[in-house]
């Protein structure tokens, strides 16, 4: 038996989040049920928590290096898609 959960959400939010799952092919639904299904499977949070401060952390370490590979004279290019792909696996 299925039973109804109802949230409020940011308007803004909501729509932005509907936008990218249509693009995804997904719908809110599906979306909400699947991240609920990898919880309770996975026994936590299926994505990464952090503080503003340890996502910053990661970022100065990375910036750092990306420095150190310059000063050694490695020279590694990535694109934009591939930066935020790095970000979501940290």
């Amino acid at each position: 038996m299925s039973k109804a959960i109802t949230i409020r959400v940011d308007e803004t939010i909501k729509q932005r989040a509907e936008e990218t799952l249509d693009e995804i092919g997904l719908n809110m639904t599906t979306y909400i049920v699947s991240s609920l299904k990898a919880l309770v499977r996975e026994q936590k949070v299926p994505f990464e928590l952090t503080t503003k401060q340890q996502a910053n952390a990661n970022y100065i370490a990375k910036l750092d290096d990306s420095i150190a590979q310059a000063e050694r004279g490695e020279v590694v290019m990535y694109t934009k898609a591939q930066m935020r792909a790095m970000e979501k696996t940290q």
